[in-house]
């Protein structure tokens, strides 16, 4: 591989959000419907936009029986959004942790002269305050988050966009992710992608969507690199 910049998913890849983003979807379920669902139907959303993982999950919760048919989903989705995104600032900065070994390898590969970016399915402020945080945000030369597009993972537009800011092919660019839409969405953008198996997807399953390469820590994402 010789590609000249690295785009990385920010949730479940760069930092472990998974405890606070589960936490804030029970604590929206409760809220509004009285009871949570299993933590693996919320997983399965993770990396596509919130608002039409809530809107999904909800008609989930209408075809098993648990709910009533909801009259309008959109403006459902808007009601537990701000209500998830409530619960979500409150626990943020205390909820949170980079992985292990992600500091010293983003560090080795400014080093090497890579160049970094993320594409999230998370808004703008949401990155930048976790990046601020663990003092990363000086890393990244380009943010693609979702309020920067249309069309939002498992769509190509985030991660083609990303390559229009950095002036590359997707020859020239390896995206680095955790969840089943990341890879569907390098694919789209014909750009090689590396399932990131730390994260909170099962490795199988990742597995099953045949990524271009599978790293179980992110120290291997340098020797994938193979300088």
């Amino acid at each position: 591989m010789n590609p000249r910049v690295i785009l990385f998913d920010f949730d479940g890849t760069l930092v472990n959000t998974t405890p606070l983003i589960l936490r804030s979807f029970r604590a929206t379920w409760q809220k509004v419907f009285g009871f949570a669902m299993n933590d693996a139907d919320y997983i399965k959303t993770f990396g596509t936009l919130l608002h039409t993982a809530l809107k999904g999950l909800t008609e989930q919760c209408v075809a098993d029986g648990r709910i009533r048919a909801v009259e309008d989903l959109t403006a459902k989705a808007d009601e537990m959004l701000r209500i998830y995104r409530e619960f979500n600032l409150e626990w943020h900065d205390e909820a949170i942790e980079p992985f292990a070994g992600i500091d010293e390898a983003l560090h080795e590969l400014r080093a090497r002269n890579y160049r970094l970016g993320i594409v999230s399915s998370k808004m703008r402020f949401g990155v930048e305050r976790g990046l601020n945080v663990f003092a990363m945000a000086e890393l990244f030369d380009v943010i693609i988050a979702a309020d920067d597009v249309v069309n939002h993972k498992p769509h190509p537009e985030p991660l083609l966009k990303a390559l229009e800011k950095f002036d590359v092919q997707p020859h020239e660019a390896i995206y680095v992710g955790d969840s089943i839409h990341d890879i569907a969405a390098g694919r789209a953008a014909q750009i090689a992608t590396a399932a990131a198996a730390w994260g909170p997807f099962p490795r199988t399953e990742l597995e099953a969507w045949q990524p271009d390469h599978l790293l179980d820590e992110p120290h291997e994402l340098l020797r994938l690199l193979g300088k």
